[in-house]
């Protein structure tokens, strides 16, 4: 396949005709897995930062395809969080382009009120967003389910802002990788805006006391991403579960229960984090330490010099 525009249409051309097939091992399917989430990593810019997922179903055909695009710092799934998703109508009349929410999430806090939740969440996105939804004007779309139950009608719900793309009318590959690119931006000045208002992550009070005011969403969006589950399970699995700094085991310390138990400590300087390009290598990325020298690192401001904060502050 040469370009997502080439993708795109294949799966609208083809989809409905698809779903009447078996299931399993089609290519429609594999294509949808394989060559068009490909294409949208390498158009995003962001194949090696972000993780990519194209869906046609599990077991069986979906009402309607997606493929998408999930920042780690928020979310490695269409499960939790929000997300950039590429949505396919169920008529196959056209795609979105869509800054979404994950319904699993929502149907298990709010069960028979996920949508009424959902609507409310993208409104309160859009507030915190501003003037910088406007290119993608679509605050509500129709992805023609046929059914209130089915899988789409809850992607409508959890829509923040889309741009819409008619099957018969995709726009030239370039607009659609101009705007892909675009919306990843925003997707990412969401996250800056959602650790800005998080006043919860920082509660502990183990910000360095000579933090300035502007400095607090920096901090928030370190701590966010110290403490996503996936993230830490990668970190664990490349560095281990013993303290760098002092050199604690916690199941050597406490038996069982401290089994496999480590903070995961990401040393990109805070006052570099813009929410535009965070580094996420679990192996080179991070640093595995116990909670009170994490703490200590944090107040110190040494976040990302762990060998220099072992030096002038660690004493054994």
């Amino acid at each position: 396949m040469a370009t997502v525009r080439d993708g795109l249409s294949k799966v609208l051309a083809e989809y409905q005709d698809a779903r009447q097939e078996d299931f399993t091992n089609h290519p429609l399917g594999k294509f949808i897995r394989g060559d068009l989430k490909e294409a949208i990593a390498t158009a995003s810019g962001e194949a090696d930062r972000f993780k990519f997922k194209g869906s046609s179903g599990q077991g069986n055909w979906a009402k309607g395809p997606w493929v998408g695009i999930f920042n780690p710092v928020v979310t490695t799934s269409a499960q939790r969080g929000y997300y950039v998703s590429l949505l396919f109508r169920e008529d196959m009349r056209g795609v979105y382009l869509s800054l979404n929410q994950a319904m699993t999430e929502a149907k298990e806090h709010y069960r028979s009120d996920a949508k009424t939740a959902l609507i409310a969440r993208a409104a309160n996105f859009r507030a915190l967003l501003g003037d910088q939804v406007r290119p993608f004007p679509a605050l509500t779309i129709n992805l023609a389910p046929k059914s209130p139950a089915n899988d789409t009608a809850f992607y409508e719900a959890g829509n923040i802002c889309a741009i819409y793309y008619e099957a018969d009318k995709l726009p030239p590959d370039a607009k659609i990788t101009s705007d892909l690119q675009a919306m990843i931006r925003l997707y990412e000045a969401l996250i800056v805006g959602q650790a800005g208002s998080d006043v919860a992550l920082d509660a502990e009070g183990d910000a360095p006391s000579d933090f300035h005011i502007e400095d607090a969403t920096k901090f928030r969006l370190h701590k966010r991403i110290e403490r996503n589950a996936a993230l830490i399970k990668q970190v664990k699995k490349e560095k281990g579960c013993t303290c760098e700094i002092c050199g604690l085991t916690f199941e050597k310390r406490y038996g069982p229960i401290g089994k496999g138990y480590i903070e995961a400590h990401h040393l990109k300087p805070i006052a570099s984090l813009n929410g535009t390009k965070v580094a996420m290598d679990p192996k080179t990325d991070f640093a595995v330490l116990c909670a009170n020298c994490h703490r200590m690192v944090h107040r110190s401001g040494l976040t990302d010099d762990i060998a220099r904060f072992k030096k002038e502050h660690f004493h054994d």
